[in-house]
């Protein structure tokens, strides 16, 4: 029978996987001041900076997006499907550092030229992408930009070509939103906006999710629903979908007001044009089952396209009778949560999750609060474990993941292979 040592060849060293430190998050490695300024363009692109700073001038910092499919400065894309690439270059004035702003470039067949620049909405840039809101020849630019010292709070900006003569950026509409969703809801070849915003007419409800939807004949969103969140919501995280029967079906990841973390799970109801909430079969709520107390969001852990919940359930660790709060991602089906295999265990610290499926059936597992170290015990041993996996002390901006395999150990198991399970968060 195979078992989990066969995942598991010997050697003793010690396997160390350098990640951020916990106390930055994301988000501050990409402060104005502290950033990798972009490099200039070099060979036929270099005319393209050298447009963009006869334009503008010199005295700029180039900012790129640090997050999304497009992670350089200068971006280009057909935005008015014209056959030719339009250049975004997003950047700030060296004396106005905190104040991003998004110029455009066209080109002519012969030169490139300014056609338009505006200020952006933060002091950096969150993401870019294209959409087409209204079945119109162009595509909408969409950027969301953040403020350094307000990372969960987003600003949506939208912009079009305009052509009056000339074809100019121009700018359609401005959301306040911490995460959103483009796509056809209803399956009528049109996409609609979802975004999660403050509700500042329910103060005992204070955030929603909005549904809206352009209008073809003036490019002007019209309402379509909302639903208010959970009044124990203080923090709405991120949107999750997948498509299954013919519906949508949304995860909206939150924190509460007590620090723990929850998943709303909604639908969309196209005979309704609303969002609902998924019950079980006594009619309540499914996300009630979803309150965990890590930060463990919502992913396709199998890579099936189908989004998988996370729900926090004990995991007994033996003699002592104590037990491991683990998550146990599952499926959301009809009325139901179903668990999947796929088991991690949260490092007390939020350092690392270590995948624990692989091992469950073969050791038992404990955690030593002293050292900070999960324990792996072959077949209910207690003496000594045969392996550790813990979280490093913290290095200047570097952490890391560090497994030790013991000296009495089988001679079947190797650092590495243990190694693979951690995951840096």
């Amino acid at each position: 029978m195979k078992t989990a040592r066969s995942f598991i060849k010997s050697s003793v060293l010690l396997v160390t996987v350098a990640v951020l430190f916990s106390s930055c998050t994301f988000f501050d490695l990409f402060s104005v001041d502290s950033l990798i300024r972009p490099p200039k363009l070099t060979g036929e692109n270099a005319v393209i900076q050298q447009a963009f700073e006869a334009a503008v001038g010199n005295d700029t910092i180039l900012l790129s997006p640090v997050s999304g499919a497009y992670r350089s400065a200068f971006v280009q894309f057909d935005i008015d499907r014209d056959g030719s690439k339009e250049t975004l270059v997003f950047y700030a004035r060296n004396n106005s550092p905190n104040e991003a702003r998004m110029h455009m470039l066209k080109y002519d067949g012969a030169k490139w030229y300014s056609a338009g620049d505006v200020p952006g909405n933060g002091s950096e840039v969150y993401a870019v992408s294209f959409y087409d809101f209204d079945k119109t020849p162009g595509f909408e630019v969409a950027v969301t930009w953040t403020v350094s010292d307000s990372k969960r709070n987003k600003t949506l900006s939208l912009f079009r070509i305009e052509n009056n003569g000339d074809e100019m950026l121009s700018a359609l509409s401005v959301f306040q939103l911490f995460d959103y969703l483009v796509s056809d809801l209803d399956f009528d070849g049109q996409p609609e906006l979802l975004y999660l915003t403050e509700n500042s007419a329910d103060l005992d409800q204070p955030f929603k999710a909005c549904v809206i939807k352009m209008a073809e004949d003036d490019a002007e969103f019209r309402f379509v629903c909302e639903l208010h969140l959970r009044r124990h919501v203080s923090l709405p995280l991120k949107i999750s979908y997948d498509i299954r029967n013919g519906r949508y079906r949304l995860y909206i990841d939150c924190i509460n007001n007590d620090g723990t973390y929850y998943t709303e799970l909604l639908y969309y109801d196209l005979e309704a044009a609303v969002l609902s909430r998924l019950t079980d079969l006594s009619g309540g709520e499914l996300s009630q089952k979803t309150v965990r107390s890590v930060n463990a969001l919502c992913e396709d852990v199998n890579d099936d396209r189908i989004i998988d919940v996370p729900v926090e359930v004990p995991i007994p660790t033996g003699a002592s009778g104590e037990s491991l709060s683990c998550i146990k991602y599952a499926e959301c089906d009809n009325h139901d949560l179903l668990e999947q295999a796929v088991t991690y265990y949260y490092a007390a610290d939020g350092g690392f999750r270590f995948r624990l499926d692989p091992f469950l059936k073969d050791y038992t597992v404990q955690f030593d609060r002293s050292s900070g170290a999960l324990c792996f015990y072959y077949f209910g041993k207690t003496e000594q474990p045969d392996f550790t996996v813990q979280c490093s002390a913290a290095t200047g901006k570097r952490r890391s993941v560090t497994v030790v395999i013991s000296d009495g150990a089988a001679s079947d198991i190797t650092e590495s292979a243990v190694a693979q399970y951690a995951e840096i968060l």
